[in-house]
C-alpha cells in the first residue's frame, strides 16, 4: 500500500502482524513510524511493549523471542527493526517466525531499498503487508505544502507555495520546519503572500529568484544585473541562483519542443510545473527563445557551474558574465571565452 493508504489503515486501528516499510522518502517513513507507535501502543504501558533494533546489530533470536511475548497491560506489542537490509546472520529465524507470527505483536521491518531477491524480503512481501513511501514528484510537492499549511491554519498563495518549494528544495523535513516557523508568526487563517514567505524564509530578501528568471527570460540585461546584485548582497547562494536558472532553461526546453510540435499553450501549460498565474508571462518570454537560444543557455550555465566550483573567479563575476552572455545575441556569445561545443560544430 502507499503512504496515504497506510495512514488511513492506521486510523482504523486494525493491524497486521508483520509489515515491510520501504521507500526513499525518509520523512514519510518517520511519520509512519510515529503513527505506528501512537496507534499500536497504549501510552501508559508503552515502555513494557515497545522494542526497536538496528538491522546491522540485531540478534534474530532475541527479536523473535520478544515478538512472541504477550504484551503487558496492553492489547499489542510493537517491535521495529530499522535498516533491515543490513541483517546478515540467521535470517532463517525470521523466516520461521513469518510462518506463524504472533497475533498480538506488530513486527515492522524498515528497509529503504530492500533486495527482493533475498529470501527474507521475498517472504516479507509474500506473507507480510508492504507499505511503500515514494518521494513526492515535483508536480505533487506544491499540493503537499498547501496541505501541510492548512493543518497549521495557514493558507499559502500559489506564488508563496512555489517560492517555499524552490528555496527549500524537496526536503520535506526542512519544508515542514519552515511552515512551522511561518505558523508561529502568522494569524490563523491568513492568506500567505509571496512577500511574507520572502521575509520570513528567504531572510528578508527584497527580491526573488523568480524576478531574476523573468528578467532573463525577457533578456533585460540592466534589470537582470540589478536583481543579481541584490540577491547576492542579501545572502542568496550563487550555486542556488545558477541551479534555478538551469531549471528555467529545462522548463523552457520542454515547452519549446512541445510548442514546435504543434501543441497549444494551454496543453503545454498543464505539463509545466509553475503557478498558473505565471504561465502567461512564461509563454510571452518563450516566444523570443528558439531552440538554439535555450541550448546556448544550458551550455553557458554549465560553463558557469564549472567556474563557480573551480573557485578561480569571484562568484559575482562569474554570474555577471553569465547574465551578459545570456542577454547577448547568439552571434556574439563567444566573446566571453565560454566553451560552446554545439556552436563550434557549425560551419
Amino acid at each position: 500500500m502507499t503512504y496515504p493508504d497506510a495512514l488511513k489503515h492506521l486510523e482504523q486501528a486494525r493491524f497486521f502482524p508483520v509489515y515491510l516499510l520501504t521507500g526513499e522518502e525518509p520523512f514519510f517513513i518517520h511519520q509512519l513510524l510515529s503513527r505506528f507507535r501512537e496507534k499500536v501502543l497504549d501510552e501508559a504501558a508503552r515502555d513494557f511493549n515497545y522494542d526497536q533494533f538496528q538491522g546491522e546489530g540485531v540478534d534474530p533470536a532475541q527479536a523473535t523471542m520478544i515478538a512472541k511475548t504477550f504484551p503487558v497491560f496492553s492489547p499489542r506489542r510493537l517491535v521495529i527493526i530499522q535498516n533491515a537490509e543490513l541483517i546478515k546472520d540467521e535470517r532463517e529465524i525470521f523466516l520461521n517466525y513469518l510462518d506463524a507470527p504472533c497475533e498480538t505483536t506488530v513486527l515492522l521491518f524498515v528497509a529503504a531499498k530492500p533486495d527482493l531477491r533475498k529470501k527474507l524480503f521475498a517472504a516479507l512481501k509474500k506473507k507480510g503487508t508492504t507499505i511503500h513511501c515514494a518521494p513526492l514528484s515535483e508536480q505533487a510537492l506544491p499540493g503537499w505544502i498547501l496541505q501541510e499549511g492548512k493543518k497549521r491554519g495557514i493558507d499559502f498563495s500559489e506564488e508563496a507555495t512555489w517560492c517555499l518549494k524552490e528555496h527549500v528544495g524537496n526536503d520535506l523535513f526542512l519544508i515542514q520546519q519552515e511552515i512551522d516557523k511561518l505558523a508561529l508568526h502568522l494569524t490563523e487563517g491568513k492568506k500567505i503572500p509571496l512577500e511574507m514567505v520572502q521575509q520570513l524564509i528567504a531572510g528578508g530578501r527584497s527580491h526573488s529568484i523568480f524576478e531574476l528568471t523573468r528578467a532573463l527570460g525577457e533578456k533585460d540585461l540592466k534589470r537582470s544585473l540589478a536583481l543579481l546584485s541584490s540577491l547576492l548582497a542579501e545572502g542568496e547562494h550563487p550555486l542556488f541562483i545558477l541551479t534555478m536558472l538551469t531549471r528555467q532553461w529545462r522548463l523552457m526546453a520542454v515547452a519549446r519542443e512541445a510548442l514546435d510540435a504543434g501543441k497549444s499553450e494551454g496543453a503545454v501549460g498543464k505539463k509545466v510545473p509553475m503557478p498558473p498565474n505565471l504561465l502567461p508571462s512564461f509563454f510571452k518570454q518563450l516566444r523570443n527563445w528558439k531552440g538554439g537560444d535555450i541550448r546556448r543557455a544550458f551550455d553557458l550555465s554549465l560553463a558557469a557551474d564549472s567556474q563557480l566550483k573551480g573557485g578561480r573567479q569571484l562568484p559575482a563575476q562569474v554570474l555577471e558574465m553569465l547574465m551578459l552572455d545570456l542577454c547577448r545575441p547568439l552571434a556574439t556569445s563567444q566573446r566571453t571565452g565560454y566553451t560552446l561545443p554545439f556552436l563550434e560544430s557549425r560551419p
